[in-house]
């Protein structure tokens, strides 16, 4: 089912279903002039343009109404105030390869940390292939290791550039439900969360190819979402600073 976003007093609502969106048309909060978008469209229209909802044009005026205007801390932000842009949600295929790179630079780390054990611990002599107890201690020791320096690396890269290494070379980032960025707590909640994923047969992946928005069993959970495109962080100090004026 397509979720439906609209813009009403200046601010970008959104996503809802249907079954609210007629609701709110029939409680007057969206008319013929509101703008809406759905995954489908290819820029935001008026509701009354839009044949499948059967919203009546707005009565004319003696001036036109401005065009809706985003508040400062809107999400999804365009370069001109006076339009609004839909997010562009990635898909399967472009995150499985942005996982891939992760997932090299992460083996690299990660047999760094093995040798630094094995010179430390093991006095430089890597365990044999049938050494069961050795190779067992060996993991005890890595293991706790590379967990850590993979939340230290996804942490530091969401925190500071809405995407690990991988995301950012494909142009990808994560965001929340309404565009805004992701809290460091929920960074790490989504990295566990992909442990789900990963366990139940990589199937949390999956989803993302089925769903509208391209969500992931961790972006169900964590209420994230996986865009296109950088932050238009000129946009954003713009508009902080006429909100500070």
């Amino acid at each position: 089912m397509a979720l439906w976003y609209f813009v009403k007093n200046g601010e970008r609502t959104g996503p809802v279903e249907r079954a609210e969106l007629d609701a709110r048309i029939a409680a007057g909060d969206v008319d013929g002039g509101t703008l809406v978008w759905r995954v489908g469209l290819s820029a935001w229209t008026r509701a009354s343009l839009v044949d499948e909802l059967e919203v009546p044009p707005p009565l004319p005026s003696a001036t036109p109404p401005p065009l809706p205007v985003e508040e400062p801390a809107a999400r999804f932000e365009h370069s001109s105030a006076a339009t609004a842009a839909a997010p562009r949600f990635a898909g399967f295929w472009v995150r499985l390869l942005a996982k891939f790179i992760d997932g090299l630079l992460l083996y690299g780390i990660a047999l760094l940390v093995e040798r630094a054990v094995v010179g430390t611990v093991f006095n430089g002599v890597f365990p044999a292939s049938r050494d069961w107890e050795a190779i067992f201690h060996l993991m005890v020791w890595t293991a706790p290791i590379n967990t850590l320096f993979a939340v230290a690396y996804t942490v530091y890269f969401m925190a500071r550039h809405e995407a690990t290494p991988g995301k950012r070379m494909l142009g990808l980032r994560v965001v929340r439900a309404d565009g805004g960025r992701v809290g460091m707590a929920r960074v790490v909640g989504r990295y566990f969360a992909e442990t789900l994923s990963t366990i139940i047969f990589f199937t949390g992946y999956v989803m993302a190819a089925f769903d509208v928005e391209k969500r992931s069993l961790h972006d169900y959970l964590c209420d994230t979402r996986v865009v296109f495109g950088e932050r238009e962080t000129e946009v954003e100090t713009d508009r902080a600073d006429l909100k500070a004026r």
